[in-house]
């Protein structure tokens, strides 16, 4: 018994089973302590013991903690008592040698990530008692071919079947009704879902794309390796997030007038979709919607669309072309840095915010005109632009922050307007081409480093200035005015 660590942890005195301190590789844990019952298993307490195949559980264990096997990852067998009622988060996370469990038919919930990444797993026995399956609960599990549904079963949280690569047939009872974001994404195999017509919430169209009839969603579209069109039926409102995430095949994409919201990564990684007309009637791009689909030329964006998201055209490599709508008020960090073929950017006037390198890495970008509106810009914004030739910013923007046009290399005009009043670190570092600068009056804070490397810089500056007083400390060419 010198192998296990136990602690009083009920009233009844019974005890818990703390930390196993053994070398075993098969594991028998005892039923009693001291004469009192073993009743659970807390927390970690077999967590990384890598040279463990066997566990044999007593049937005096009512309640496994969390994390209690984690990365066991020689785990091959392990045998749970009818007597549990309750298996703690993480429980299984990690166990990548374990190929079959059966769960105790008093069991009504999977926690969060409890089998996650147990690659080996083939099959699962799941209790009639279930009610609901948790976050990632079974993600990773890439060779789980076969799982059966109870009837009961009413929930499955986000995640729960993610990269599943095995899982080619979801059966869904009629008491599931709720089903959280991105649940099949990546479950390349999946091209099956049987459900009854009488379903109150899931159809399934033609192509076995699943929807969800009361919020019109579009929820998963199946890995087909042939087809390279995709028609979203009319009627639905929404695109799931990931709903097309890594469909290689994909070229072009019919999507319907009634649509409302596209998804977070709903194209994430579709490197060969290139034909893609978002209808006039979306208000909601989510973040990294289009991020890698490298083949894209030209967008032209719905007309009411007020943000675009974080990165939603990150790494658009193809895309040159890209019409910006009049309501347009916030351009999110990396919308569209990396897009290296973006020639031109007509900013419209709505727009009050730039975030952080929203244009990074635009390099065949030539010309930038701040709107009157432009209120704030981030950091990098248009850093590593490297053919950006003209900027013009305007009487609104106080700050140009750190590395915004840092490594223009080709940068040689910037008309800075008056309004400005400060100029961050690195703004303009390594801007070869750049000879001239004429720095507003307005201008009361420079940082040493905003003109690193811009060795034929000559700044032009009234006199007596705070901007001529700084090229004076540093040692920078300048000419009073």
């Amino acid at each position: 018994m010198q192998d296990f660590i136990f602690s009083i942890v009920r009233r009844d005195g019974s005890f818990q089973l703390d930390s196993y301190e053994g070398s075993s590789r098969r594991v028998v844990i005892p039923s009693e302590h001291e004469g009192r019952k073993v009743t659970a298993i807390g927390d970690n307490a077999f967590s990384w013991h890598t040279e463990i195949t066997s566990v044999i559980i007593p049937d005096s264990v009512i309640a496994i903690g969390e994390a209690v096997f984690s990365w066991c990852d020689h785990l091959e067998e392990i045998v749970l008592p009818e007597s549990i009622k309750q298996i703690g988060e993480w429980a299984f996370i990690g166990c990548s040698a374990l190929k079959e469990i059966v769960l105790p038919d008093i069991i009504r919930k999977i926690n969060y990530s409890t089998f996650q990444s147990c690659v080996s797993l083939q099959k699962i026995h799941l209790p009639d008692s279930l009610r609901s399956i948790g976050t990632e609960a079974f993600a990773e599990c890439k060779n789980l071919r076969e799982i059966v549904f109870p009837k009961g079963l009413t929930t499955i949280d986000d995640g729960a079947f993610t990269s599943c690569e095995s899982l080619t047939t979801i059966s869904i009872p009629n008491a599931l009704t709720e089903l959280g974001k991105t649940v099949f994404t990546g479950c390349t195999s999946l091209t099956n879902f049987e459900i009854s017509d009488k379903h109150s919430v899931f159809r399934v169209t033609d192509s076995n794309a699943l929807i969800n009839v009361n919020t019109s969603e579009l929820v998963f579209v199946p890995y087909d390796k042939k087809e390279k069109t995709f028609c979203v039926p009319g009627g639905i409102r929404i695109l799931a997030e990931e709903v097309f995430m890594n469909h290689h095949m994909l070229e072009s994409v019919s999507l319907p007038d009634s649509l409302e919201s596209i998804g977070k990564k709903a194209f994430y990684g579709c490197r060969n979709l290139r034909y893609l007309d978002i209808p006039a009637s979306v208000r909601k791009i989510g973040s990294s919607a289009f991020h890698g689909c490298s083949s894209i030329n030209s967008v032209l964006l719905p007309p009411e669309l007020q943000v675009l998201e974080y990165a939603v055209f990150y790494a658009c490599h193809s895309l040159e072309h890209v019409r910006l709508p009049e309501s347009l008020k916030m351009i999110a960090a990396c919308a569209f840095s990396g897009c290296s073929s973006v020639m031109n950017i007509h900013l419209p006037d709505s727009v009050l915010e730039i975030g952080e390198s929203a244009f990074e890495g635009c390099r065949t970008l030539i010309e930038v005109s701040f709107p009157e509106s432009l209120e704030q810009i981030g950091t990098h914004a248009f850093g590593s632009c490297s053919q950006l030739e003209t900027v013009s910013t305007n009487r609104c923007l106080k700050q140009l922050p750190g590395r915004c046009f840092s490594r223009c290399t080709n940068l040689n005009q910037v008309n800075l307007m008056d309004g400005l009043e400060e100029i961050g670190p690195c703004c303009f570092e390594s801007c070869h081409s750049l000879m001239s600068l004429q720095i507003p009056g307005s201008v009361h804070e420079i940082s040493p480093d905003s003109f690193e490397d811009c060795s034929h810089l000559m700044l032009f500056v009234s006199s007596d200035s705070y901007a001529a007083n700084y090229a004076k400390d540093v040692g920078m060419l300048f000419s009073e005015n």
